[in-house]
């Protein structure tokens, strides 16, 4: 009972002492958010900001907030860089008004011209609340060292010493603080596109399997990473220069007749949901000409963007050559001219030669060769092939590869011809597709050596 109580008294000193740090903890932070506010130069936080007005000599320059963002309001409408934005009142609403940064509480004409501020070019005026409060800062020169410039707070007499990333800010020009992303939508929510170019399309879709595919103008499976590739291109490309804001003498830009569509789907959509456009190279400015169906300008993408966009089906076809789970496969064949190799899978899942009564095959081994199957990729799609099937030893070929699927009555079909003039490399037709493609020669021993 004694030491119960003891306990329970040590319990309530520890209460005591944990309580006790803990308001002063608190009492601290608040202390500190107090001394913050009141050394703000400006006094409300970045979040605040409802609408930003920068003028600088014959410009100006008006942003506000919107539910959906940060919005360019003059000298024209455009979405607006959030990024930039944010950034930019980051630096002006750090600045402090404490004795450490006031450079002179008074100043004199000549003090005003020494620190630039006599004839200042450069205002910005953010606002607040709801009668949107105006609070203007004046900048004047950049100090030649130490990262800061000077500034006043318009209708005040002291000269401040900001941060001179805040006059920097300040002084970009409209291009900067104009959003510049090209693809708005996530492309995980795209399931389908197409490319379009005078006299071919490629067209590519997202089942409901998950697995991209090809549709036109062959039916494969998609590549996925290249299709991502695709999309995200895209989605992280930024617009170079923005040249006109209207879709007025689209021939000038090469825009009425495109080079390239790149058609897009969201999910859910039975109609496109944007259509990209790309007009014309520009050699001056190393871009081409690039218009949108869900905005009204016209602008500049880089070359390298335009140059990446798949021409040919091949480049967004997969190079996986097998697809097939290992554990669910009930017969291999391997077949020359002169012999072939019969491989059963019994009751009991072990693998046989020839039947299920025949000799059991180290599972190890099959494992093994068929770990060297999913691993061989095709090099290259044989586009320009001016050599027969039988020319190159497809038909009737040097080794035919055949996989059944458990349940299914349809094998999975390997045909391997003849080398390539540099022995690397051997000719192959997979599955039921008649085109030809390009493997490591290494396949060759992968069928001949195992069994």
């Amino acid at each position: 009972m004694r030491y119960f109580k003891t306990t329970f008294i040590w319990f309530i000193v520890l209460a005591a002492i944990g309580g006790y740090s803990y308001i002063d903890f608190e009492s601290t932070r608040i202390e500190e958010i107090r001394k913050d506010e009141e050394t703000r130069l400006l006094p409300f936080s970045p979040k605040e900001v409802l609408s930003i007005v920068i003028k600088k000599e014959e410009s100006i320059l008006e942003l506000e907030r919107w539910d959906d963002g940060w919005r360019i309001v003059t000298p024209m409408t455009a979405k607006a860089d959030g990024v930039a934005v944010e950034k930019f009142l980051g630096y002006v609403t750090d600045s402090r008004n404490d004795a450490d940064y006031v450079m002179d509480p008074d100043p004199t004409p000549e003090r005003l011209a020494e620190f630039g501020l006599a004839e200042p070019k450069l205002f910005a005026t953010l606002k607040i609340g709801k009668k949107l409060e105006a609070h203007t800062l004046v900048f004047g020169d950049r100090a030649p060292s130490m990262g800061v410039a000077f500034a006043q707070i318009e209708g005040e007499k002291p000269i401040y010493r900001v941060l001179a990333a805040a006059r920097g800010e300040a002084d970009k020009d409209i291009y900067y603080f104009r959003d510049k992303s090209v693809l708005r939508l996530n492309p995980v929510m795209v399931d389908q596109l197409a490319v379009k170019r005078e006299g071919t399309s490629i067209r590519a879709a997202l089942p409901l399997d998950g697995k991209w595919v090809l549709e036109k103008p062959i039916e494969d499976r998609a590549d996925h990473v290249k299709v991502f590739a695709l999309l995200s291109l895209f989605a992280n490309a930024e617009v170079k220069e923005f040249i006109v804001e209207s879709k007025e003498n689209l021939e000038t830009y090469g825009l009425d007749k495109p080079l390239v569509d790149i058609v897009l789907w969201q999910s859910g959509d039975s109609e496109p949901t944007v259509i990209i456009s790309v007009g014309k190279r520009s050699p001056e400015k190393r871009g081409y000409f690039v218009s949108m169906s869900d905005r009204e300008n016209i602008f500049l993408l880089e070359e390298d963007v335009i140059n990446a966009i798949p021409r040919h089906a091949n480049d967004l076809r997969s190079k996986e050559l097998f697809f097939f789970e290992r554990d669910q496969l009930k017969r291999i064949e391997i077949r020359e001219i002169k012999k072939s190799v019969v491989l059963v899978k019994d009751s009991h899942k072990e693998w046989r030669r020839n039947n299920v009564d025949g000799e059991q095959v180290d599972f190890n081994i099959i494992k093994e060769f068929l770990g060297e199957l999913a691993d061989t990729a095709i090099d290259e799609f044989v586009v320009d092939n001016t050599e027969s099937l039988a020319d190159l030893r497809l038909d009737p070929p040097n080794l035919h590869l055949l996989i059944w699927p458990e349940g299914s009555a349809v094998p999975l079909s390997l045909r391997v011809g003849k080398k390539t003039p540099t022995g690397n490399m051997v000719y192959a037709i997979s599955g039921s597709q008649s085109d030809v493609v390009l493997l490591d020669s290494r396949i060759e021993r992968v069928l001949r050596t195992y069994f």
